[in-house]
């Protein structure tokens, strides 16, 4: 209910007659406000809480939608440079109305139906304020490759609606439903490729190159978590089908992760770079989730925020220095040492998380996803091995080309403004404290 009031007193806020910059910086400050009172109301440890027609919040979805207020913070506090910036803000927050539906929805079909509408938001954000002439290319290669996988899904749902008579998620998941293999398969590919598995990520690294930051933000802290955690709801009730499919999703996820891991290594773009580290994490939690655990899926929730934390971090640092350099090649930004030398320890401490160092949440969230694996199958072992060493080596690789080196193209650079640094300490702060704090999670 409070959460409600503050929603609308916050749009209605927009509609008064003050500066544009004072609106922004209000609307910044709710999301801080909102995420900070939901953290107090405490409710980690309730399975079901603020049920209500259709709409209410779990275990899964409380800590999710902490961060969306957080990060969508932090995207208000980044728009104050664009063009169309009424406009800009406006959509923002349709997507953030449409993303805290989405999380807050207790039917497949509400689910489903968010699920949908966020992408088209997201469709035309990077059709409007995208970085470079593939822009359009990019926006309808999301659209189509999302909405072709999603159709399965769609007939799947209204099959289930006919047979159960109610796509509620509280009585589906009291009752044991087995479907078979043709329709399991339409049903979680939607989620598969939101999240993005391997063989189906092509579409997210083309959706990052040519997206503004806040679209960038967005999309990797937020839109992949709506893939995995609809595949979370769904392993609540057709259990015994993820049970029978988990060994071939297991490795596909472990050997794209590997496989993308060595990939990193040949990419001259940061914004690729970036992008396709967010598939390897994501590919590792779809692995882990595969084999049905308790430790899995509570790992699976913190990677999913460490991940939407780290990410977006990274993809705001590197915006900075496109502002500056106007390329994202790697040979163009090296040497930050020299040119910004105050942005290098960002630089640092964003990299740090990324490759799973302590203390950040990462580190614990991969802990827990290594072990469930290792108790599926304890072979596994050596991949998991390959995999924690390539992902530590093009992180390290990454920071050490960007940090050192002799720049032959800018001698001096701006090191930013003082938001630039309260935007990255937002992002490094929390993902690194809650590590404190991991009684709210178990």
């Amino acid at each position: 209910m409070l959460m409600m009031e503050s929603m609308i007193l916050m749009v209605s806020f927009l509609f008064l007659n003050f500066n544009m910059y004072k609106k922004l910086y209000f609307v910044s400050n709710m999301m801080f406000l909102l995420s900070f009172m939901m953290l107090s109301m405490n409710s980690f440890f309730m399975e079901w809480i603020n049920l209500s027609f259709n709409f209410g919040l779990n275990f899964y979805s409380y800590g999710i939608i902490i961060m969306i207020l957080w990060i969508f913070g932090l995207v208000f506090m980044s728009i104050n440079q664009e063009k169309s910036f009424i406009l800009c803000m406006n959509l923002l927050i349709l997507m953030l109305i449409i993303l805290l539906m989405n999380f807050f929805s207790m039917n497949m079909l509400m689910f489903y139906f968010f699920f949908e509408v966020s992408l088209l938001i997201i469709f035309f954000l990077i059709m409007k304020w995208g970085m470079g002439f593939l822009r359009i290319y990019a926006s309808y290669y999301l659209m189509f490759y999302t909405l072709f996988f999603s159709l399965p899904l769609l007939l799947v749902l209204l099959y289930l609606y006919n047979l159960m008579g109610s796509l509620s998620f509280l009585l589906l998941e009291s009752m044991m439903i087995k479907l078979n293999k043709i329709l399991f398969l339409y049903l979680i590919v939607g989620f598969l490729v939101k999240m993005p598995m391997y063989l189906m990520h092509g579409w997210l690294l083309k959706a990052h190159v040519e997206a503004p930051v806040f679209g960038s933000m967005i999309l990797a802290a937020i839109l992949l978590k709506l893939g995995s955690y609809g595949l979370l709801r769904l392993m609540m009730i057709f259990f015994q089908n993820f049970l029978e499919m988990s060994k071939y999703f297991i490795e596909i996820g472990l050997l794209g992760s590997i496989i993308l891991s060595l990939n990193c290594f040949r990419q001259i773009d940061m914004k690729i770079l970036v992008a396709m580290s967010s598939v390897v994490h994501m590919n590792l939690l779809m692995s882990s989730m595969f084999t049905m655990s308790k430790l899995s899926f509570l790992g699976s929730y913190l990677m999913m925020i460490a991940h939407g934390l780290c990410s977006s971090g990274l993809f705001y640092l590197l915006n900075l220095c496109y502002l500056e350099t106007h390329s994202r090649l790697m040979i163009i930004n090296k040497g930050v040492l020299i040119f910004m030398p105050s942005m290098s320890l960002m630089w640092f401490l964003m990299c740090s998380s990324n490759m799973a160092a302590p203390f950040s949440l990462n580190l614990v969230s991969e802990i827990f996803l290594l072990m469930s694996l290792m108790n599926w199958l304890s072979l596994l072992m050596i991949k998991l091995f390959f995999y924690c060493l390539i992902s530590f080596m093009y992180s390290l690789y990454f920071f050490s080309f960007i940090i050192h080196g002799k720049n032959f193209f800018y001698k001096s650079l701006s090191s930013g403004k003082l938001i630039n640094y309260l935007i990255l300490l937002f992002h490094w702060i929390p993902l690194n404290m809650m590590i404190l704090n991991l009684k709210i999670f178990i």
